[in-house]
């Protein structure tokens, strides 16, 4: 691929992504903390069940800043997801979909001891709608928004073995939520309107460990620790009264319930992986995930029954080539990736942690000729339970990441 082709798919990439047209989570836990988790890793850590742990030549690892001293080529990535939600309480179940852009980054080696890689993604995402009906009336639930991190990472191969990385993490989002009850026995009825607007930084280190054995084997380890901040904030909440009229509607009355400013505690993170694998043949790894979600702190949204702990996750996860050099069959030079993770999210409503487990697959299908390729992942979820005041979520998501591959600064050679 020609570097101005390659350059020209970067901007028109980067613009798509930089889209707001963003379909938010449909889940009616997005309405917790700054939104749903929407970034879990690149189309191929999610097929492996999330984990960061393995790296390659090829593939910038987005969560995981030390990996970029591995890279040999520049790598663009670009990343879609699908995502499919069955709700289900205790009278009724119903499926939801969303669509989104889910990253983008451009990572490339910067001599041989260093590489250099930024991008952006939403973080967090929210677009629930919840409906209940009384003898009285309707109330009516809806949130859209969420948050998105810019981010620039370096990295520096400190030893043969070693490398250090980190990375400069930017934030910026708002949450917009509407409440609305309209009553069976007038005309008028009331929204409510709350509006989260936030932005702030924080930084992650990483390290990286990778020591080859004999006969291509391989362990390598990592660890990541993102240092907790605060975001800034701005809040502005009102209730209209409202006429229904047949051209749209009409504020009758309008009265302004907070316009003030705050800071939101963001946590720290540390995420801590080990595996083991031959080169260009099979891999398996480990990753433990801990967030410090107690200390979470949104001033503006705090209801008496939500509480925040201690997150933790658990994955596990792999990969397979028959025969990565194969030159008659196709189907031999396929990555074949599976993994598994179960994680406490950290939240407790009414009493009741929030749990998330899932299965993953994936394929990466390389280019028939070069070195670029297109990796699908299929994820199948279950979050929550059915309570009185809880649901229970089984989930598909279908991520596809297209990840293209091409050499920059480097001198031709003519004999």
């Amino acid at each position: 691929m020609k570097i101005s082709r390659l350059l020209f798919w970067t901007v028109l990439l980067f613009s798509v992504v930089s889209l707001q047209a963003q379909d938010g989570s449909p889940s009616p836990y997005s309405f917790f903390g700054l939104g749903d988790v929407s970034f879990k890793g690149t189309a191929e850590n999610v097929s492996m069940g999330g984990i960061s742990t393995y790296v390659d030549q090829v593939h910038y690892n987005i969560n995981m800043p030390a990996s970029l001293t591995e890279l040999k080529l520049v790598n663009l990535n670009l990343g879609l997801s699908n995502n499919f939600i069955k709700i289900i309480d205790k009278t009724n179940q119903q499926w939801f979909s969303a669509h989104n852009v889910s990253y983008f980054s451009l990572a490339f080696p910067v001599g041989k001891k260093m590489g250099a890689g930024f991008g952006l993604f939403p973080v967090n995402s929210s677009g629930y709608m919840v409906y209940k009906k009384t003898n009285l009336g309707t109330e009516s639930y809806k949130g859209d928004g969420g948050n998105t991190r810019l981010f620039l990472a370096v990295a520096y191969k400190l030893t043969g073995h070693i490398s250090l990385g980190a990375e400069y993490q930017y934030y910026f989002g708002y949450l917009n939520r509407e409440n609305y009850w309209i009553p069976n026995s007038t005309l008028n009825y009331t929204k409510e309107n709350d509006f989260l607007d936030f932005t702030g930084s924080t930084l992650k280190l990483s390290a990286l460990y990778k020591y080859k054995l004999a006969k291509k084997y391989y362990v390598n380890a990592f660890a990541n620790y993102r240092l907790a901040t605060r975001l800034s904030a701005q809040y502005r909440s009102g209730t209209r009264v409202i006429t229904p009229l047949p051209g749209g509607e009409e504020t009758v009355e309008y009265t302004t319930n907070a316009d003030e400013t705050g800071k939101i505690n963001f946590p720290m993170q540390i995420d801590i992986g080990f595996g083991y694998g031959q080169t260009n043949k099979w891999f398996l790894g480990t990753e433990f995930t801990y967030k410090d979600l107690k200390n979470f702190r949104n001033p503006f949204y705090d209801p008496a029954y939500v509480s925040y702990k201690t997150g933790t996750g658990f994955k596990l996860g792999g990969l397979y080539i028959p025969e990565y050099n194969s030159i008659r069959s196709y189907w031999k030079r396929i990555t074949y990736r599976a993994g598994a993770y179960f994680k406490n999210t950290g939240i407790n409503i009414y009493n009741e942690d929030i749990t998330d487990f899932g299965i993953t697959f994936g394929l990466g299908l390389p280019a028939i000729r070069g070195i670029s390729n297109l990796n699908l992942g299929l994820e199948l979820g279950q979050r929550g339970k059915v309570t009185t005041h809880l649901v229970k979520e089984q989930y598909i998501n279908l991520h596809i990441g297209i990840s293209l591959n091409d050499r920059w600064f480097m001198k031709r050679k003519i004999n």
